[in-house]
This record gives structure tokens, C-alpha cells and sequence, in this order.
């Protein structure tokens, strides 16, 4: 009769297997490691780019969190900057509709106007990037 000491192969990885799962479900599974984080660094100058287009549009109103603008080339239509709930910098029509992704995984934005012109600093903070600002010149007349 042969007596046996110890797991066999199939058991070990069955327990590690199973600490595994345990260890995911008391600890979660971070975002880092389920979507890595990659960066663009030219996606913060093509947002800016986007909005800057000489001439086309122009400052309506200034809120905190989002910015309303005139599409000049559209017969002054309403449009909104704003993050929506998937961390979205996207520009919309008045109605929130309509699908135009500036930059991805932003975690804030501010908006404050310049003075009484139509110069709007922008403050916005993307996933574990520092701050950045800048002023966009939304005059709707060439520069």
C-alpha cells in the first residue's frame, strides 16, 4: 500500500487558483490593471486646437464645469463642453446629444472666464496627470 505526503500537481493549482480569486475579491480589481493607462501626449494640444479654430467659435455663457459656445460656421448654433460620466471632454449640441470626444479620462474641468472678453481659461486635471490650463481665444472672428 503506497501512502502519499503532500498535494498533487492538479491540487496545488486548484488552491493557488482559489487564493487567487479570493485575494481579486477582498482586494477588487483596480482600474490600473484593468485598463492601463496610455497617454497621448499631443491629445491636451489637439483638444485645445479643436476649440481654438479661428473664427469659429464663440463664448455664450461660462458656467463652472461646462462652457456653452456658438458655432459661428452653423448659423451661431448652441454647442456644450463638458466631462460626462465615462470622463469625456466632448463637445455637444444644447441637448447633451451627439458624440465629439476632445480627451479621454479627464477627472475635472474649470472654466473661468478672462475678464469681460472672450478669452476662457481652462483648468483640467486628467487621470494621474498633473493640472493643466491654458486660455483659449474663442473671439468667433479670425486672430
Amino acid at each position: 500500500m503506497m501512502t502519499r505526503h503532500g498535494f498533487t500537481l492538479v491540487e496545488a493549482l486548484l488552491a493557488l487558483i482559489i487564493a487567487a480569486g479570493l485575494f481579486v475579491l477582498a482586494d477588487g480589481l483596480d482600474r490600473r490593471l484593468l485598463r492601463p493607462l496610455r497617454q497621448d501626449p499631443m491629445a491636451w494640444h489637439q483638444a485645445v486646437r479643436v476649440l481654438e479654430q479661428p473664427g469659429r467659435y464663440r463664448v455664450v455663457k461660462v458656467h463652472q464645469h461646462r462652457l456653452d459656445i456658438a458655432d459661428t460656421w452653423a448659423h451661431n448654433k448652441l454647442l456644450l463642453v463638458w466631462v460626462d460620466d465615462k470622463h469625456v471632454l466632448r463637445l455637444t449640441n444644447s441637448t447633451y446629444q451627439g458624440y465629439y470626444p476632445l480627451l479621454r479620462q479627464v477627472e475635472a474641468v474649470e472654466w473661468q472666464r478672462v475678464g469681460h472678453t472672450d478669452l476662457v481659461q481652462i483648468r483640467l486635471k486628467q487621470e494621474r496627470l498633473p493640472w493643466q490650463k491654458t486660455i483659449l481665444n474663442l473671439r468667433g472672428k479670425a486672430f
